[in-house]
Formats: C-alpha cells, sequence, structure tokens
C-alpha cells in the first residue's frame, strides 16, 4: 500500500483500520469516543511524568510520542466515522490564526 501523503488520506486509512478491527460494528457513542483521546492525552503526561521512556510498542520512538499519536489516531477515526474534513478544516483554522495578533486573548500561557 502507498503511503498517505495527506491528512484526509490518513483519516481514511486510520478510520478503514479501526472499522476492519470492529471498533464500529455499532453505534459509539461521542462523549465516550471523544474522552478516549483525552485519555491517550493523560497517558503522554504520564509518560514525561516518568521521564519519557522509550516506547514499548514502536521502536525508536518514546512513550509520549506514542501516547501523543495514539491521540492523533483516535481524533481522525472519529472524524472519519462522522464525516468531518479534518484536513480543511486544520487548514482554514491556520489561516484563520495567521490573522491573530501576537499572544491574542491576552492569556499568560
Amino acid at each position: 500500500m502507498n503511503e498517505p501523503t495527506s491528512i484526509s488520506e490518513l483519516q481514511r486509512e486510520i478510520h478503514r483500520t479501526a472499522v476492519e478491527h470492529g471498533w464500529w460494528d455499532k453505534e459509539r457513542p461521542i462523549g465516550e469516543v471523544l474522552m478516549l483521546a483525552v485519555t491517550e492525552l493523560s497517558e503522554a503526561m504520564e509518560a514525561y511524568r516518568e521521564g519519557n521512556p522509550e516506547s514499548e510498542k514502536i521502536n525508536g520512538f518514546s512513550k509520549v510520542e506514542e501516547e501523543l499519536v495514539d491521540t492523533i489516531i483516535r481524533i481522525l477515526d472519529f472524524a472519519g466515522g462522522m464525516g468531518y474534513d479534518i484536513e480543511g478544516a486544520l487548514r482554514a483554522k491556520m489561516a484563520y490564526n495567521e490573522t491573530r495578533p501576537y499572544r491574542h486573548g491576552g492569556k499568560l500561557a
């Protein structure tokens, strides 16, 4: 199989894999799916606190990298299942952010 060259292609491939592995055999509660992505971020924080050890699942990568990728996979799978255009939305939001002032919103961090 050819490597995906766009976020949209990755989204399709990720969702296809999830469907083939039974994750979409029945309707999935949206809140549950979204919280699974949050859980992956929590696991990334935990790995960071543990000194960011090497991943036991993907050679040559850290545990934080693994968990961040798991987050992206969960998001793109969900978007694929819902028919969302994440790549289009990402590009539109990036263009919008280019128009915002320095440290907009007055936030310190």
